[in-house]
């Protein structure tokens, strides 16, 4: 036998009360999923993102492991890593702002060492040169390891190759150690830049001079199929204006002459434009053969473990 009728709505109104929030509570507690985050996981996801080309992804994935795990050891690393995700998304102001952050305090860890490094690389490519050159004496200039310095005197022979200054480059790999020569194979580059003096040479202002005669300049680069239609068109128009004038034809004339001073101003032009194009290609040239001497090497850098040895392809 249930209640009498009169408590029914006492007993209805105290579940109501009662059970709704229990039931709530428990529905609540049922669609909140903990996620759990340690360091090590978060890390190696950032890592993975790297690994996989994915660098803005890697990017926010170091950041959060940064804000989350401040007192981390890999905290660094992880920096670093961020600095690496934007010089490998052509980033490389936003790289550079980073390595040099992390050499503000050098304390000459191998982490240190490869962020002085990636300074330098990330300078470079954009176009500072100049800046790239003074954090590799800087990084000569604090560090006492004889590996690290051969390894900067070897990126800073280089860069001095890439701008074409011969002499500093020898300068630069003939300051390396005896113990690492071998290994940087500094004698194949010196034979190979002692050549520097024999790449061939056409001055601008003779091919310019020469072009006096029409196809002349051309002729002095070279460049024979040019010199000879330099020649033909300019002849022509001499000899149509010469016959325009001479046949009393004035105004023809002078609108062949007009024309052709166009073509003769050309054609001198073309012949200094064709010995500067003449020294870069051989310079070009010599360039591409001393490339074949940059060597793969072994370097520390980092690991998400700690330092480790990778090998490091120098171009």
């Amino acid at each position: 036998m249930g209640p009498p009728m009169v408590f029914q709505p006492v007993l209805r109104c105290l579940i109501i009360v009662i059970g709704v929030p229990l039931v709530l509570m428990a529905a609540s507690t049922r669609g909140r999923a903990q996620l759990i985050i340690d360091a090590d996981s978060q890390y190696h996801y950032a890592q993975t993102r790297f690994d996989s080309g994915a660098f803005d992804e890697a990017i926010v994935e170091f950041n959060r492991f940064i804000h989350f795990f401040p007192a981390d050891p890999k905290i660094p690393r992880a920096r670093f890593q961020t600095g690496m995700a934007h010089f490998n998304a052509g980033r490389y102001q936003a790289a550079a702002a980073i390595f040099n952050q992390q050499t503000a305090d050098f304390t000459g860890s191998p982490l240190d060492n490869e962020a002085y490094f990636m300074l330098s690389r990330s300078h470079a490519r954009q176009g500072m040169i100049e800046q790239a050159i003074l954090d590799l004496h800087n990084l000569m200039a604090l560090s006492s390891a004889a590996d690290v310095i051969d390894r900067a005197r070897y990126e800073l022979g280089w860069l001095h190759v890439d701008q074409g200054r011969w002499n500093n480059a020898d300068q630069a790999f003939s300051r390396i150690s005896p113990d690492n020569q071998e290994s940087f194979r500094v004698a194949d580059l010196k034979r190979v830049l002692a050549r520097s003096e024999a790449i061939p040479v056409k001055h601008p202002t003779t091919a310019g001079f020469l072009s006096i005669v029409p196809g002349g300049g051309q002729l002095y680069c070279n460049r024979y199929q040019d010199a000879l239609t330099a020649f033909l068109i300019n002849a022509g128009l001499i000899w149509a204006a010469w016959e325009a004038f001479d046949n009393e034809q004035y105004a023809l004339g002078s609108v062949i002459s007009f024309v052709e001073f166009g073509f003769y101003a050309g054609n001198i032009y073309g012949a200094v434009s064709s010995a500067h194009k003449y020294n870069r290609d051989r310079v070009s040239e010599y360039r591409e053969r001393l490339n074949q001497h940059r060597q793969m090497s072994l370097s520390l850098a980092p690991a998400p473990e700690g330092a480790a040895l990778c090998l490091t392809i120098r171009f």
